[in-house]
């Protein structure tokens, strides 16, 4: 059934051009909204609360990100589950991505994560960064590198790290501590320069 669904959604490409090269830029590039979304997070003007509370906000983000990312790999490393274009050659990989292990989603653990963070601090746009984090999850199953199910681990993980950064005090305090240092070293170094 799940190759039968990537089938199914990857057998849209090609029908509408315009709609392709969209997918084609989400897949390969739709991970850097979620970049841009933390330089401004991190450098946006404000309040010193609303500033620090951003920054907070972005730590954790990233923290959740770090995690994701090495638990990902990690899984990769044990269970080597081949990509839907490598399972059958009926699925059209238009992206040209590499052939390495599929499960789970990595891009799609990032961007929950990084979504729940931003809703769960109720940061603005929260909502914009969630939806972005649904298509670049469909956009992976679209362009035939990701089953469904891939996309559902990645999900699943970023659950599981979101709920850890959020939950565990002692990892929350190593994030904040962590951001703080950075975030007055920057202060600073941009102290001496002017």
């Amino acid at each position: 059934m799940d190759l039968e669904t990537v089938r199914k959604i990857n057998g849209m490409a090609g029908r509408h051009r315009p709609f392709d090269w969209f997918m084609t830029g989400v897949v390969q590039y739709g991970h850097w909204v979620f970049v841009l979304y933390g330089i401004w997070m991190w450098f946006g003007q404000g309040s010193a609360s609303q500033i620090s509370r951003r920054r907070q906000s972005a730590s954790r983000a990233l923290a959740g990100v770090i995690l994701c990312s090495t638990l990902s790999w990690m899984i990769g490393l044990v269970w080597k589950r081949k990509r839907p274009f490598v399972r059958d050659w009926r699925i059209w990989n238009f992206t040209g991505h590499r052939a390495n292990a599929s499960f789970p989603s990595n891009h799609t653990a990032n961007g929950m994560v990084v979504a729940w963070q931003l809703w769960h601090d109720h940061m603005p746009g929260a909502w914009l960064m969630a939806l972005w984090s649904g298509m670049l999850a469909f956009s992976r199953v679209f362009a035939g590198i990701h089953f469904p199910s891939d996309i559902l681990g990645g999900a699943v993980l970023a659950g599981a790290v979101h709920g850890a950064v959020n939950h565990f005090p002692w990892l929350r305090r190593i994030i904040d501590i962590s951001a703080s240092a950075v975030s007055t070293l920057m202060s600073s170094a941009g102290r001496r320069r002017f």
